[in-house]
């Protein structure tokens, strides 16, 4: 499974990947033969491995679900990372999660990546709303939701609520009668 945008290619983090990343996450590096970037994986992925791992060893469909890796189109180098934080809730919403590398930020590639994902997640029949929360001050990253479609819901503390909607298009049954 994989994903391309105009810039980017995007891949879900496997169980075998998992376990490279946090056994060795140079050797993520030499693998997909890219130069290494210190600043990643953050320590926020770092801390999430572990348990995605159990979950990936308890529940295939989880692939997907959670971490993707983000590379530029041509494979030469990591630009951070999206996902999502589970499978979808019952009410069918799922939880996006973004981290692009400082040195390529303010390049358009978390819109980018939230832009695929987000069209990746409402392809599901079970995702009806993503929700994503990031920190009052990151104007960045509140642009990144605004400009994809997600709308203010709430705040909890420090923290933005921001909520995208599954658009479902009915057709009309139209019939031309001739009277």
């Amino acid at each position: 499974m994989k994903l391309k945008t105009e810039r980017l290619q995007l891949f879900p983090i496997t169980l075998d990947l998992a376990q490279t990343l946090m056994k060795n996450s140079l050797a993520f590096y030499y693998k997909f033969q890219l130069p290494w970037n210190k600043n990643w994986p953050h320590n926020g992925l770092k801390a999430l491995m572990p348990m995605y791992a159990e979950r990936l060893e308890n529940d295939t469909e989880e692939l997907g679900f959670g971490p993707w890796v983000m590379i530029d189109s041509e494979g030469d180098h990591v630009i951070g990372d999206i996902g999502f934080k589970g499978k979808p809730d019952p009410e069918g919403n799922v939880e996006i999660g973004y981290h692009v590398v400082a040195s390529e930020r303010s390049f358009g590639y978390a819109s980018e990546a939230v832009e695929g994902l987000c069209e990746w997640a409402f392809k599901n029949d079970q995702v009806k709303g993503i929700e994503a929360q990031c920190d009052k001050d990151n104007i960045p990253s509140q642009k990144v939701l605004i400009n994809n479609g997600f709308t203010h819901t709430g705040r909890n503390q420090d923290i933005l609520v921001f909520r995208k909607e599954k658009k479902i298009y009915h057709q009309e049954n139209t019939c031309n009668k001739e009277f």
